[in-house]
């Protein structure tokens, strides 16, 4: 009679069928991450909570951002430059071309936030009238 061991069969299950997801999800990242990126760029615009905007410099803003669904932050500086590319505006929801002057999270140490591809116009800003 040759019987297998009941738990050694159900690991060794589970490592297959975990072997088998770790190939199958290395070899599609970086298609996964490219389609994500563009259906946050279609997608229609949805509103994430921003409760404060402070300007720290003429190129610089802190926000105060959050969303149920990509999490929270405090107190994040954003910089100013051109939007690559159309989506809408964080604080107004109002559309943003290609080429506006627009507010984006600040990348620290090569890694992108959660909501680097959020925008906010930066004639949009409390204060920005005041610049000009």
């Amino acid at each position: 009679m040759n019987r297998t061991d009941r738990w050694s069969q159900i690991v060794g299950g589970l490592r297959a069928v975990a072997a088998n997801r770790f190939s199958v999800r290395r070899r599609s990242l970086a298609y996964d991450e490219r389609e994500r990126d563009a259906a946050l760029q279609r997608r229609a615009p949805y509103q994430p909570f921003i409760s404060s905007v402070e300007r720290r410099s003429s190129s610089t803003i802190v926000v105060s951002w959050s969303d149920a669904t990509r999490g929270r932050y405090l107190d994040q500086v954003w910089r100013a430059g051109y939007a690559r590319a159309a989506g809408f505006c964080g604080l107004t929801g109002i559309p943003v071309r290609r080429g506006d002057v627009v507010f984006r999270p600040l990348l620290r140490g090569g890694v992108a936030p959660v909501n680097a591809f959020d925008m906010i116009l930066a004639d949009r800003v409390p204060g920005a009238a005041e610049e000009r």
